[in-house]
């Protein structure tokens, strides 16, 4: 049994069918509407991976991660409520233009991800195309975007927490995610040595920190999502 195909088919389509209201019935403006429409080829993905997907070769055993990979999930959902009226003009272009550029950044990786699919750390195989190519973690660098277009327009310091409660989560998702990835799939320690971790060109090599980082060990960085999870 596939559990997380029973949780996360019927989410997706109860997401899409909100989404779709979303796009029928609101006044948004052009960027705002293109945004709401990649969020629903997002979650039409989400069910087409889920649906085709076979089983795991190996699935992280830690609870705490299972718990990180949930909460983080559900967090972007949070900014909503954590919002304040009478955001600006500005303010809201700008989210809704890093809304939109992380969101379509998601739709690309998660459709060259497919059937690897999976919310808790799993193995699948080795993805090294598309948006792959260049980091190991796509996905999460487009929802770190996405959802700080979210925190910006929310404009509030519980939202700029939340964001970075979201980064420190996917960071220790995508650590636990490699740990399962090497020790299941031969060829990824080859393919993870030559791969930047979030930003192309910037992290090369098999150091623990630096290369998850991404940052060279200069600094924070966030790390994405990869194949075998999401």
């Amino acid at each position: 049994m596939d559990l997380g195909r029973l949780v996360m088919v019927p989410g997706a389509v109860l997401m899409l069918c909100a989404d779709a209201y979303l796009l029928t019935h609101s006044g948004a403006g052009s960027l705002r509407w293109f945004g709401n429409a990649l969020v629903a080829v997002f979650y039409a993905l989400i069910i087409w991976a889920y649906v085709r997907r076979g089983p795991a070769k190996a699935t992280s055993t830690s609870l705490t991660a299972h718990v990180a990979a949930v909460v983080a999930t559900l967090l972007p959902f949070a900014f909503p409520l954590l919002t304040k009226a009478g955001a600006s003009t500005s303010r809201e272009l700008v989210a809704d233009i890093l809304l939109v550029m992380g969101t379509a950044w998601s739709v690309w990786s998660l459709r060259t991800l497919g059937k690897n699919l999976s919310v808790i750390a799993q193995a699948r195989d080795v993805v090294a195309h598309g948006p792959y190519r260049w980091v190991r973690h796509p996905l999460y660098t487009g929802e770190i975007i996405s959802s700080l277009g979210l925190a910006i327009v929310a404009g509030t310091v519980p939202a700029a927490i939340a964001w970075l409660l979201l980064v420190t989560l996917q960071t220790y998702r995508a650590r636990t995610e490699e740990q399962v990835l090497l020790a299941t799939l031969p060829t990824y320690a080859s393919y993870r040595s030559g791969t930047a971790a979030l930003l192309p060109g910037l992290t090369r090599g098999r150091r623990e920190g630096a290369a998850l980082l991404g940052w060279s060990g200069r600094g924070l960085g966030i790390a994405s999502r990869r194949q075998g999870g999401q």
